[in-house]
């Protein structure tokens, strides 16, 4: 397969998406500039959710996990990416400047790229498919929030609201080209 991404369209993104505070449990801004943005990108606005985690999460949330639902064009199992909107609040406020070849923080703040690294490649991939037409099996992206403050919105997901996926990956920085198929606190479904 080509390599049918848009390098720049991408950086563009994340650098975007770096500057949109959302720290745990205040992620309204970044979820809306998410789906907004797939919207224009050509995304149809009904495969975009938003369901009711924050309604069942003890702390104050403004926002329930965005769920992006993909109807494949080739039959296969349904699968799952999935990222965390939220950052911590050492973040507020960061301003995102490159700088040799690197994305640093322009003040004294943490910069976000956990987990803004992450919800910008799931972007990225739902435009490329779109944009290009790639062929795909059925895929469910969910953004959760609240994850900096204890998995809040992985753990009050419904799974009908996922449309029971087969497999899921979820995508939270570390090392490029590593996988990490097990951690503390890992639940399977």
């Amino acid at each position: 397969m080509n390599n049918n991404f848009d390098k720049k369209q991408s950086l563009n993104d994340l650098m975007k998406f770096l500057s949109i505070e959302g720290i745990t449990g205040e992620e309204r801004d970044i979820a809306m500039n998410i789906k907004e943005d797939l919207i224009n990108s050509g995304v149809p606005s009904g495969y975009i959710t938003f369901d009711k985690a924050n309604d069942k999460i003890p702390l104050p949330t403004q926002v329930g996990n965005l769920i992006v639902k993909l109807p494949g064009t080739i039959e296969t199992e349904r699968i799952m990416f999935s990222s965390h909107l939220d950052t911590v609040p050492l973040c507020k406020g960061a301003i995102p400047v490159i700088k040799d070849d690197k994305i640093l923080p322009k003040e004294h703040t943490a910069l976000g790229g956990d987990n803004r690294t992450g919800v910008s490649a799931l972007v990225t991939m739902i435009k490329t498919l779109f944009k290009n037409n790639i062929p795909h099996g059925p895929i469910t992206v969910l953004f959760t929030v609240r994850e900096e403050s204890g998995l809040w919105g992985a753990r009050k997901v419904e799974i009908e609201d996922l449309d029971s996926p087969k497999r899921g990956y979820n995508i939270d920085g570390g090392p490029v080209g590593e996988i990490v198929i097990g951690a503390v606190g890992c639940d399977r479904w």
